[in-house]
């Protein structure tokens, strides 16, 4: 469904500098999978994100190498008009704050009705009501007649995470690309979100892309994982796989710095130094400078990308499977 092949991407830094966020990224998603994204803030996933939906101001752009080909359509050579059919239509997007992604001065209805019209114009009254009810009802709103004429402000949280979830697959679309939909709530509305949106995989055969920095999160929804460093693809596999075994010194660092339960009496351990900004990353391997492994050709070379298993890469000079390389 969709295939990233050697992506790189360059933006433009408001005093002139040329950013590079994304680099040499490659993926793929077959249909029916959840890829989920992880890292840190910073890391690149939105940018990825944003990029695979053809999302980014051109005017923000330096250069684009590389393809994003989703169902064949080369995302970053298409013209506008076509993006405009493929958005909502073919790929659903969540955003990661609702109260900004959406219009205040719009009900709930008016936003989400907005995308059938816009996308098939002839449809009668009753025809959109309908699409919008079970939108509303696929997204978890119990009784969503009471909620269509609400404005944002007056919603809670949760209720307009599933407004953002309505939105996105009120044209059951085959893609859903869904960025921190669970950061602002609790962890009680997390779960019924999740439970949510991994039926809406499982039971329709949608694919998803589920961006998030909580690998307990991603562990709960996701088939596959690729985590990011410094716009760096670092590693990529089976998600179970990969939490339980990694392969990249940066995932071990991650997994170590999760939250356990209580009965396992290990406290998280913190990551020392911070990510490097996108025009200062190391010369050499862009986690090197905070890596407790790093080595001194770490320092100097980039590394290319390896196989651990079949499905299975780490982008490191020394991985810690290195037997199975």
């Amino acid at each position: 469904m969709l295939r990233i092949d050697d992506f790189s991407l360059q933006l433009k830094g408001s005093d002139g500098r040329t950013l590079p966020v994304l680099e040499n990224v490659s993926l793929q998603l077959n249909q029916g999978c959840c890829l989920g994204v992880a890292g840190e803030s910073g890391s690149g996933k939105s940018v990825l994100a944003m990029s695979i939906a053809a999302l980014l101001p051109s005017g923000a752009v330096h250069s684009r190498q590389g393809k994003i080909e989703f169902e064949g359509c080369d995302m970053l050579s298409a013209r506008e008009s076509e993006l405009q059919q493929l958005r909502g239509r073919k790929i659903g997007f969540i955003f990661q704050e609702p109260m900004t992604a959406m219009n205040p001065l719009m009900t709930l209805y008016d936003q989400i009705v907005e995308t059938v019209y816009a996308h098939f114009p002839a449809t009668s009254r009753a025809d959109a009501d309908k699409r919008v009810m079970q939108a509303l009802e696929r997204a978890g709103f119990k009784e969503p007649d009471k909620f269509l004429n609400s404005y944002p402000h007056q919603l809670s949280g949760g209720m307009r995470q599933r407004a953002m979830i309505a939105m996105a697959l009120v044209l059951e679309p085959g893609l859903i690309i869904a960025d921190e939909p669970t950061t602002a709530i609790d962890a009680a509305l997390q779960v019924q979100l999740l439970a949510r949106l991994r039926q809406q995989i499982e039971q329709e055969q949608r694919s998803m892309i589920f961006i998030s920095h909580d690998l307990g999160v991603i562990k709960a929804v996701s088939d596959q994982l690729a985590v990011f460093y410094a716009g760096c693809l670092v590693e990529s596999g089976s998600t179970r796989a990969v939490l339980e075994s990694p392969a990249h010194p940066y995932t071990a660092d991650l997994v170590a710095a999760l939250p356990r339960l209580v009965s396992e009496r290990k406290l998280p351990v913190p990551i020392a130094g911070t990510l490097p900004a996108p025009d200062k990353k190391p010369a050499g391997c862009v986690y090197s400078d905070r890596c407790r492994y790093a080595r001194e050709e770490c320092h100097k070379q980039r590394p290319k990308t390896r196989e651990i298993a079949p499905g299975w890469q780490a982008r490191c000079l020394f991985p810690l499977h290195q037997e199975k390389c």
